[in-house]
């Protein structure tokens, strides 16, 4: 099979027209190599068939009508052997050597066969003189008398040769008017697939292009999802511009204060009265800075993972929770935490979990008033605060990365959330309610 394979493969360096010529170059000889001996053979058997049938009608005159036919418009020769005398009695054949030479070298054993049993009809074909005859010994009714009929091959050579042409000229007729069909076919998807490698050139060169295919099989479909994917890339290539934007501006501040910050200490001058207070500020932002690029960098880590085809397990989410609960008890202790949890298991790795649950969690507590509650079941987590309700032009795109968020937050904590959370097979959204907010976490069907 690997053999065949490596023969073939040079099919794949030619051009679609190219690939089809050769195939059908090959069905062609396919058809005289396999299917013309066949079409001998079907031909040269139905031709044997009229040939004895000629024979049955030819003879049909002389037994019941007691006629010898001496001309026709193909010459059938006719002998009756009588075997009381063991003798030819009658013939249309003008020489009696040639009746015992067809005799000799022809039909001799078969008329001592056919005179020695109790058949009544034998035919056969033989050899005589360089040429093909065609036979057929008849016991005549109620007498000792045997009719032999012959016909040469010339006519039967004629006839077959003019049915192979017939069906040859059919054959071949055919096989051209598929094959300019099957080259218009082909025709008309190059056609398709060069506006699609066009487009595809456009799209790797930044060029606007459009690419409009009024179709609705394969090629149709993998133009919209090229158009589709345009579409994404635009997008992503759109919201990378602005994170840049964002990103700079974001990191700007603090590095620009801890540049001013040192560089005022280096010189002995304290902006806020003393060394320490001032080196407070530094290590903030600093903090700060530490902060985001983190951010950024498990973010990129995220997208990483979920190109990876990792096995994912399950694990006891509702320990996880009380755990975070215990921790934001101790650190936001003006905020009511109330838990509603179910013993379920969760797809994925706990870890990650942690991160998407205390990112929410801590998005919920700079807005909520005084209630954070969450309610957990099975392949459902809703993690509800009574703050302000969220812009509804901002929901369908609250989760997007690098989006400038609520309060002119950069949302790379929800953006985090949600790739966890389809990384684990979860879907993320934000619902507003007459009071407050909730996010909730569904497993997807």
């Amino acid at each position: 099979m690997e053999k065949i394979k490596s023969k073939l493969s040079f099919l794949k360096k030619l051009s679609l027209v190219q690939q089809l010529i050769v195939v059908l170059c090959f069905v062609g000889l396919l058809l005289v190599a396999v299917l013309m001996p066949i079409v001998d053979y079907n031909v040269t058997s139905i031709v044997d068939k009229q040939m004895y049938e000629r024979l049955t009608i030819s003879q049909y005159s002389i037994i019941y009508n007691n006629i010898m036919p001496y001309k026709q418009e193909k010459e059938v020769y006719h002998i009756i052997y009588e075997t009381s005398n063991n003798s030819f009695v009658q013939s249309n054949i003008g020489s009696v050597q040639v009746v015992y030479d067809l005799y000799s070298y022809l039909f001799k054993d078969d008329l001592a066969k056919i005179v020695n049993t109790d058949q009544e009809v034998l035919k056969n074909k033989g050899e005589y003189d360089e040429r093909t005859y065609y036979y057929m010994i008849t016991k005549i009714n109620n007498t000792s008398k045997y009719l032999i009929s012959l016909v040469d091959s010339e006519y039967s050579v004629s006839l077959i040769t003019s049915l192979r042409n017939q069906i040859i000229y059919i054959q071949y007729g055919f096989f051209i008017i598929f094959a300019l069909v099957m080259i218009l076919w082909v025709l008309t998807l190059i056609n398709p697939l060069k506006k699609i490698k066009n487009y595809i050139d456009n799209i790797k060169d930044r060029k606007d292009s459009d690419l409009i295919m009024n179709r609705e099989d394969e090629i149709g479909i993998v133009s919209k999802a090229l158009v589709e994917m345009k579409e994404d890339l635009d997008k992503q290539e759109s919201i990378k511009e602005e994170m840049i934007h964002n990103i700079s501006h974001d990191l700007k501040t603090p590095i620009a204060l801890i540049q001013t910050y040192a560089q005022s200490i280096k010189d002995d001058v304290y902006p806020y009265g003393d060394k320490d207070s001032s080196i407070d500020i530094i290590l903030e932002n600093a903090d700060r800075l530490e902060h985001k690029v983190k951010s950024f960098l498990y973010l990129n880590r995220l997208d990483y993972l979920q190109g990876e085809d990792n096995e994912i397990g399950s694990f006891a989410i509702q320990d996880l929770i009380e755990k975070i609960v215990l921790q934001m008890d101790f650190m936001k202790p003006d905020l009511h935490l109330e838990t509603e949890l179910e013993d379920v298991q969760f797809d994925g790795d706990e870890e990650h979990w942690r991160v998407a649950i205390e990112n929410i969690i801590e998005n919920a507590s700079r807005y909520a008033k005084s209630v954070i509650k969450i309610t957990l079941k099975e392949d459902y987590l809703e993690i509800y605060n009574d703050g302000e309700n969220i812009d509804e032009a901002t929901l369908p795109y609250l989760f997007d990365p690098y989006v400038k968020g609520v309060k002119g937050q950069f949302g790379l904590g929800l953006s985090i959330v949600s790739k966890i959370a389809s990384m684990f097979q979860y879907s993320v959204t934000a619902k507003n309610h007459d009071v407050g907010v909730s996010f909730i976490f569904q497993k997807k069907k």
